[in-house]
């Protein structure tokens, strides 16, 4: 899974980004930061990157982050902790 962050020149570039991320099947998660330009969305990795492709080629992207997640969340699946050890710590 990957988390991108998108900023954007503008409003209208802003909503339609956001349109497009919503109707994407393969968006998990998404948020729109009207006041900072921003959408934050997960979505796994090829997906992602073809949705950003897209976005791009509209026009309006100023800048944009991407953070792979897969390790982080591979870990927290393969290795339960005990919730007793939890509680007593």
């Amino acid at each position: 899974m990957r988390v991108y962050i998108l900023r954007f020149l503008n409003e209208s570039r802003l909503h339609g980004a956001f349109d497009r991320v919503l109707e994407s099947p393969d968006v998990a998660s998404c948020m729109v930061e009207s006041a900072e330009g921003r959408i934050r969305f997960l979505a796994p990795a090829l997906a992602a990157d073809a949705l950003v492709e897209a976005i791009y080629q509209e026009g309006g992207l100023v800048w944009c982050s991407r953070h792979d997640i897969e390790s982080g969340l591979s870990q927290a699946l393969t290795s339960p902790e005990d919730p007793s050890v939890a509680l007593s710590s």
